[in-house]
């Protein structure tokens, strides 16, 4: 890679919400660069080789979710397919969930690091280009509960992201509905009848999120949340 060029970057998650905000997180920042996002392990796998055949560059970093489909670690179990179509390529796991046997699991299946999928704009960076150096990452609420105990990272050198407020307090159904509310701009009923919910589920997932965030109003929320993503 030429001295300054942004990291190259591949998004595979299933929840397209997820993925155009971690897509919109990635392109934000002068260090990386968005190569594509995509929804399928199956999907990135064949087009890495595909990439690889025709010569054509291929991500240097993967963002990989936990979670792909119906498995729980549908993405823990892509991690081997995706490393023989790409072997240089680094895989940094994005989740919700630091239970150790699932971090362990990533470790063991080869991935690179592991980071809340709600952090912000400039630590997912970060842990990018840290990734794309040799080091294995993890966000700093994860370390503190596992740092020590995973035995797999042989000569890593391990890196935590700094510490920073997090708004886990949010669910993902509760996440997903403020940025359709706040980004995008859609009324509760429109936000209703994308989602398949009733209006006063939306209503209560919007008072929620408000009370988490410390916000009176849509304009509050929206300032919060691009504060929250470094924007």
């Amino acid at each position: 890679m030429p001295a300054g060029a942004p990291i190259r970057v591949l998004i595979i998650d299933d929840d397209y919400y997820a993925r155009e905000a971690l897509r919109a997180l990635v392109a934000r920042d002068e260090r990386t660069r968005v190569l594509d996002a995509v929804g399928d392990a199956a999907e990135a796998t064949s087009a890495l080789t595909a990439a690889s055949v025709r010569h054509e560059p291929n991500p240097e970093v993967i963002l990989l979710d936990v979670r792909l489909g119906d498995e729980a670690t549908g993405g823990i179990d892509a991690i081997p397919a995706l490393k023989k179509s790409c072997p240089a390529c680094r895989i940094l796991m994005t989740s919700v969930s630091n239970e150790p046997a699932t971090v362990s699991a990533a470790v063991k299946a080869g991935a690179d690091g592991y980071v809340w999928k709600n952090e912000s704009t400039t630590a997912i960076a970060d842990a990018i280009c840290r990734v794309a150096e040799g080091r294995f990452v993890l966000t700093r609420s994860i370390a503190d509960e596992l740092l020590g105990t995973l035995t797999d990272l042989g000569d890593y050198v391990t890196e935590v992201l700094p510490a920073e407020p997090e708004f886990r307090d949010l669910t993902e159904s509760i996440r997903k509905t403020l940025y359709l509310y706040c980004f995008c701009g859609m009324s509760a009923k429109e936000i209703a009848d994308e989602l398949m919910l009733s209006v006063n589920t939306v209503n209560s997932r919007i008072k929620t999120a408000y009370q988490v965030l410390g916000a009176g109003t849509r304009q509050e929320a929206y300032k919060r949340l691009v504060a929250r993503t470094g924007g």
